[in-house]
């Protein structure tokens, strides 16, 4: 559980009416809200500002959330773009993913923490999995068995629902930023989960550690994806950005690569780096 005093969200917008609907999207009192950046030391679960604020952008944590309303769209480091008229509904909507996101990865922390002692030093293994929850489980596993395993389990799980959303179920990225934005994703990847057409596939994921490297391969069923040809390509101008594969490179691996025809990516950790053990 989110406590409200650690996670804070700092809402920088000019029109009172926006910062109103955010406010009423997180009256679950998960999180405490402000107008003002926390001190040093404080932590920004979510930042929502307008274009007159767009610079505090610049300065957040690669786990924080950030949703950008303006017309003028072309700062790349928000998660989510949205116009200076967006609906409410949608903002709601969003404000709401981002909430849930936040939500997971206190979560997936709080499990490494609390089962550090319980699992044992794994050498290699083999794992099959098709949820998201199943998803998760072997995230915080894979993760205790590696160093900085708290920022390891956020971006193995980024990969791991990759492969299960956008590998095994053919959730586009367009089609995940208009479920998102209506609030709809989580039923659809269930819906298509419960599938004739999807319900034999799986994601295989390899462990294996040698004494310099970490090397987790992920593969699933899906037809895959031009990798190279997307890495190029900027996100959409508009909605949600997707930033998975760049927060998993940039917080929790050494390195990341889609191998073959898209349908397999390996992370890779060194051992060997300062502070790595």
């Amino acid at each position: 559980m989110l406590d409200p005093a650690r996670n804070t969200v700092c809402v920088k917008l000019e029109d009172a009416r926006l910062g109103e609907t955010v406010r009423d999207a997180l009256a679950g009192g998960l999180f405490g809200v402000t107008a003002d950046m926390p001190p040093e030391g404080g932590r920004v679960a979510i930042l929502v500002v307008d274009s007159a604020h767009a610079g505090l952008l610049d300065h957040l944590a690669e786990s924080t959330q950030s949703i950008l309303i303006a017309d003028d769209q072309s700062h790349d480091r928000a998660d989510f773009v949205l116009p200076a008229d967006v609906d409410r509904a949608i903002l709601h909507s969003v404000v709401s993913a981002a909430a849930d996101f936040c939500e997971q990865v206190e979560t997936l922390r709080s499990d490494v923490s609390r089962r550090q002692s319980a699992v044992g030093n794994i050498i290699s293994g083999h794992f099959a999995f098709r949820t998201l929850d199943e998803a998760r489980n072997l995230a915080t596993m894979l993760a205790l068995a590696c160093p900085n395993s708290d920022l390891v389990v956020i971006g193995l799980q980024e990969l791991l629902i990759n492969a299960v959303e956008h590998g095994n179920l053919e959730i586009t990225g367009e089609e995940k930023q208009d479920l998102i934005m209506e609030g709809r994703w989580r039923d659809e990847v269930e819906r298509r989960l419960a599938a004739d057409e999807y319900a034999d596939r799986v994601v295989e994921v390899s462990f294996q550690r040698g004494e310099r490297l970490i090397a987790i391969t992920i593969q699933d069923d899906g037809a895959g994806f031009d990798f190279a040809r997307q890495e190029s390509e900027k996100g959409p101008v508009e909605g949600y950005r997707g930033r998975g594969i760049a927060m998993a490179r940039d917080m929790s691996f050494s390195s990341v690569a889609y191998l073959g025809r898209g349908n397999v990516v390996e992370a890779t950790i060194l051992l060997d780096q300062p502070g790595a053990d």
